[in-house]
């Protein structure tokens, strides 16, 4: 987890979207699947020339090829209310064991740690991360108080080549890698904005769920999205 960060994602984008500058809207159609390469050799042929003294041969095709499929992740749809089957102030514990039963041990944990009321409101927060999937945990949220629940996530940008795990989307499919003109396809009425001080071109479909873009053209592309609320260094 990177040292002294603090965000709110509901302010992620938040009101201050309202008042920002270079917002636009456009069309285009969106698809979300496993990313495939492939690699093949093409076929030879040698034939000797016919004369009165030889025979003819014929090098039989040869061709190889070679084929890497990533699995798109099923369960962890994202959204303004949650991620998969589980919904914003579901108990801690539980919610972290079912990303757990999809992606295995998570890459990182911060453990409980004490607020003293300054960092955030409440008395502790947690941070899960699986790769480029990040829960935030909390006892005290717009979603509970005074229990250890599950109040927001943030996924992306790509720590590699490929996002992992690979495939988490919104309703509608839109996902990390899709243009701005996808994005508007499916939510014509998302603000699409530039605000250097909230980190530079963003989208905000609703407050609960919004999102970073490498620019606000029909062609830059989505690389995070945020949903719930957090907090936190």
């Amino acid at each position: 987890m990177k040292v002294r960060r603090v965000f709110l994602v509901p302010l992620f984008l938040g009101a201050a979207l309202v008042s920002c500058s270079d917002s636009r809207i456009s069309g285009g159609n969106s698809t979300t699947s496993a990313v495939t390469t492939t690699s093949a050799a093409a076929p030879t042929t040698s034939t000797q020339p016919p004369d009165t003294t030889s025979t003819s041969t014929t090098v039989a095709e040869s061709t190889t090829s070679t084929s890497s499929t990533i699995p798109v992740v099923a369960g962890l749809d994202l959204s303004a209310d949650g991620l998969g089957e589980e919904s914003f102030g579901a108990e801690a514990t539980g919610v972290i064991g079912y990303v757990q039963s999809i992606l295995g041990s998570p890459t990182h944990d911060t453990g409980w740690i004490g607020t003293g009321g300054i960092v955030c409101s409440g008395t502790e927060y947690r941070y899960v991360t699986w790769g480029d999937l990040s829960l935030f945990l909390t006892d005290d949220s717009p979603y509970a108080t005074g229990l250890r629940h599950f109040a927001g996530y943030t996924y992306g940008p790509a720590g590699g080549a490929f996002i992992d795990p690979f495939g988490l989307s919104i309703d509608g499919g839109v996902a990390v890698g899709d243009t701005v003109d996808e994005l508007l396809a499916i939510y014509p009425s998302a603000l699409v904005t530039t605000d250097e001080e909230l980190g530079g071109a963003l989208f905000r479909i609703v407050d609960a769920l919004s999102g970073s873009l490498t620019g606000t053209g029909g062609g830059d592309t989505i690389t995070s999205f945020a949903g719930g609320f957090a907090c936190g260094g």
